[in-house]
Order: structure tokens, then C-alpha cells, then sequence
């Protein structure tokens, strides 16, 4: 990773200082500066550094900093200096205007990391439930009525929205993890039934677990979304314009690359909505489930700890651990309550790792070239053009359409192998213009004998077909 290539090598050094508390809220006057001003004077910036940070800068530690003497003296040198050193360290720039002013520029890198650290610090809780209903209102729009270059943007757009998505579900989950270990380290009861309703209730469950379920619910919207890019996937001309235009808007080398990352992205999205469902949010509902019974047991013991044998084993052991008792008091409490080590199989307990002996060299292998006889490859491409080619997948078709020139999956009657990839060969070559038949993939599945095949109506192109 070459950072310092893209920021400043002394960019971080005033958050190590010993006014590191000083430089970080200077920080954040500047990000709410240049929030508010297109054009920010650097008087403006002194203003409300001197404004915001008087105390902050009447205990500022001057030892160690490179501070002048005139800007040691009082509140307004102390501001001074410490614009001087933001902007000596990197974190803007100063240009001259037409006016003769002074004017603070905030580069790109500078901007993103002070826009980090306004998230970090800020109290009111991220919203996520855009993520799934956005990538369909993208798509739905697209796909209603939109020009390929629409659409191509809509495969884009989904493909981040599922990425933002992952990255939602992540946090989420690190934070039950993170909320959970702070409750094990609790004891005080306020401070679990604290934690437990305000930072665990609302900044995660209320605004993030909460929303998933009901406002931007996965399973709502999942089986939609699938169904349009199914759509996309199939015709193949739309495919086509769509890498035609991404190659236009300079999103690939070529066409042919452009088609590839397209698809790409496609598949990515239909195959992340199946898994969202049972890889992350039933892995995060367990975890809530686990911490919520976790506290509930642990405000029971704290409400009831002087009432109870629990209670009071409970608040020996705790007062045992906090004190680091000698080896003698351990021992004595061990003999008295037989106290044994706790352990528990798994079902990695069995296992080991086998350890990788040592390799000798042997005779190598002779391995005989065997020349595939031609007649045998003949043989196999007939086989192919006979049974399987197109004139027989359109022939087997016909045997199955009605006298509508309908048919659909359960009247396929899937009784062997043959049946079955016919079935995949039919769906395959249905793309084709030539085709005189056209299939149309619905949601479901059909299952018959020990064959699985989406739910399909094969259809066709011609009036009057008949068996």
C-alpha cells in the first residue's frame, strides 16, 4: 500500500502529540468551516477556532511545540500557531484570492479522513435500509422503461448497493460483538439495563436490525430483483447494447471486458441476495438472541445476587478474581467448594492437525501418451450432432408442445437423463434468434422424480403449433 505516496508523511503526527485533544477538535472546526463556505477565509477559520477552543487553548501544553513567542502569549497567538501547524502538517492549503485574502483549500485526502472522523465522533446513529430497496427502485425503474444506458447503470448501482450492504451487515454484527463484550465486564445493573436499551436497543437494533426486518427486507425484495436480471441475462441484444454502453462511458478497456464485468457484477448480485439471507442476518439473529439472554441473566443475578446461593457464589468468585488472591486462599476455596476446571467438546475436539513428514525423492513416473483413436472422436461428435443437436432439441420440443403450443415444466415428464438435459439444451438455445420456440423462466421450482428444474413455460414463436 503506498499511502504516503497519496498524503503527507507528517499528515498524522499532531494526533500523537500531547495536544493531541486540541488538534483533533481543531479538526473538527475546520471540517464545520469548510462544510459551510465554498470559499473559506482563513479569518473565518481563526474566528471560530478562537471561538470554539478558548478553554481548550488557555490549557494547551506548550512544551515540545514549536510555538513562537508572540503566539504564546495569549489566546490569539495560540490559534495562529495552531493554523500554522495544520497547515504545515497538510491538512489544507492556503491560495491567495483576487481580493488579496488569505484562503484555507481542503485537498481530497484531507476531506474523506476529516469526513471520517465527523462519522466516528457523531452521536446521531446511521441510517442503512436503503441498500436492498434502492438496487430494486433502480432496477425496477430501469426496467420499465429506460435506455440501455440506464440499465447499465442500474447493474452498477446494484452491484454497490450490495457491497455497501455487506459491509452494513459486518458492522452490525462486530457491534453485538462489541456490545457483548462490554457487558461481560459490567457490574452494575443501571449500567447493563444503560447499555443493553440505549446503545445496544436503539444505535443497533432500531436502527439498523430493525429496518432489515421490516423496511428493507431481503426477502421482499429478493425474489424481484432476481426476476429482472434474469430478464437482463436472457436477452442477449440487451446484454450486448449494455457493454456497448459501458465501453462508452469508460468503464473498460473493450466491449468484450465491459461484457465480462457486467456479467460479472449480475451474477454477484443474484448470488449474494440468496446468500444475505442465511449467511448474515440468521448468523446476526443469533447473536442477538445470545447476547439478549446473556443480560437477562445477568441483571437476574445482579437483582438477586444477595438472595440466592448463585448470588453469592457469583460474588465470591467476582471478588476472588478482582483481588488476585494468593495461591494459598485459591487452594483453601478449592478444597472447600471443589472448584474444577471448566471444559467443554467440540466439534473440533478430535481433531489435530497432521503433521507434514518429511518428503523423500522417488523415481519418477513414466506416463504412456495415449492417442485417442480418431474413429472414437467421430463417433462422439455424431453422437452430439445426432441426439443432442439442434434439429433434436427442436424435434423433442414439438413431441411435448399442447395443441396451444404450450409447455410447461411438469408436462416435461422428466423420467430419465436424457429428458433432463434436453431440458437445459431447450433453455440454452432458446436465446438464439433463429429458434422457432421461446422460454420463459418463472419463480418456483419443479421437482419430479430426482430432477430439479426451474419453473418454465416453453412457448412456440409459431400459430397453430401441434404435437
Amino acid at each position: 500500500m503506498k499511502l504516503f505516496e497519496q498524503i503527507p508523511s507528517e499528515l498524522f503526527s499532531v494526533l500523537s502529540s500531547p495536544n493531541k485533544e486540541l488538534y483533533a477538535d481543531a479538526l473538527g472546526v475546520l471540517y464545520t468551516a469548510y462544510q459551510d463556505n465554498l470559499k473559506l477565509p482563513e479569518e473565518t477559520l481563526y474566528s471560530m477556532i478562537r471561538g470554539k477552543l478558548e478553554q481548550q487553548l488557555c490549557d494547551m501544553i506548550l512544551d515540545g511545540e514549536e510555538i513562537d513567542e508572540e503566539e504564546r502569549r495569549d489566546i490569539s497567538g495560540r490559534a495562529r500557531f495552531l493554523i500554522r501547524k495544520l497547515c504545515q502538517k497538510g491538512w489544507f492549503d492556503k491560495e491567495r484570492g483576487d481580493d488579496f485574502e488569505e484562503y484555507i483549500s481542503v485537498p481530497g485526502y484531507s476531506s474523506q479522513l476529516l469526513e471520517l472522523f465527523h462519522n466516528l465522533t457523531d452521536d446521531k446513529p446511521l441510517r442503512g435500509y436503503s441498500y436492498v430497496f434502492g438496487t430494486y427502485s433502480a432496477l425496477k425503474v430501469a426496467d420499465d422503461g429506460g435506455s440501455v444506458y440506464e440499465k447499465m447503470s442500474a447493474v452498477y448501482s446494484a452491484f454497490d448497493n450490495m457491497n455497501s450492504l455487506i459491509k452494513l451487515l459486518k458492522m452490525v454484527y462486530n457491534d453485538i460483538k462489541k456490545n457483548f463484550k462490554l457487558q461481560i465486564e459490567m457490574r452494575n445493573i443501571n449500567d447493563v439495563l444503560a447499555t443493553h436499551f440505549n446503545d445496544f436497543g436503539q444505535r443497533v437494533v432500531e436502527s439498523y436490525i430493525k429496518p432489515l426486518k421490516i423496511k428493507d427486507s431481503v426477502p421482499k425484495y429478493r425474489i424481484p430483483i432476481q426476476k429482472i436480471l434474469d430478464d437482463w441475462l436472457n436477452n442477449e441484444s440487451l446484454i450486448s447494447d449494455m457493454s456497448a454502453a459501458a465501453f462508452a462511458d469508460k468503464r473498460g478497456g473493450s466491449q468484450e471486458s465491459c461484457r465480462a464485468d457486467l456479467l460479472e457484477k449480475i451474477f454477484y448480485v443474484r448470488d449474494h441476495m440468496n446468500r444475505v439471507e442465511h449467511d448474515y442476518l440468521d448468523e446476526i439473529d443469533r447473536q442477538v438472541r445470545r447476547y439478549t439472554r446473556a443480560t437477562t441473566q445477568k441483571i437476574e443475578n445482579l437483582t438477586s445476587q444477595d438472595r440466592n446461593v448463585r448470588g453469592n457464589l457469583n460474588y465470591l468468585l467476582t471478588a476472588i478474581s478482582e483481588s488476585k488472591s494468593s495461591p494459598e486462599v485459591i487452594e483453601m476455596i478449592n478444597s472447600g467448594f471443589g472448584l474444577y476446571e471448566q471444559s467443554y467438546l467440540s466439534e473440533k475436539s478430535l481433531w489435530y492437525r497432521k503433521r507434514q513428514g518429511e518428503r523423500k525423492k522417488s523415481e519418477p513416473v513414466l506416463i504412456d501418451d495415449e492417442h485417442t483413436d480418431s474413429s472414437v472422436t467421430a463417433r462422439a461428435e455424431e453422437l452430439l450432432r445426432t441426439e443432442y443437436g439442434r434439429r433434436a432439441i427442436s424435434e423433442y420440443i414439438k413431441e411435448h408442445l399442447s395443441k396451444d403450443g404450450i409447455c410447461r415444466a411438469e408436462d416435461w415428464n422428466f423420467c430419465d437423463d436424457k429428458a433432463y438435459v434436453m431440458n437445459m439444451l431447450a433453455v440454452i438455445h432458446s436465446r438464439d434468434e433463429a429458434a422457432d420456440y421461446s422460454v420463459e423462466v418463472l419463480d418456483g421450482q419443479f421437482t419430479e422424480n430426482v430432477y430439479t428444474v426451474p419453473n418454465m413455460i416453453v412457448r412456440s414463436k409459431r400459430a397453430g403449433t401441434s404435437r
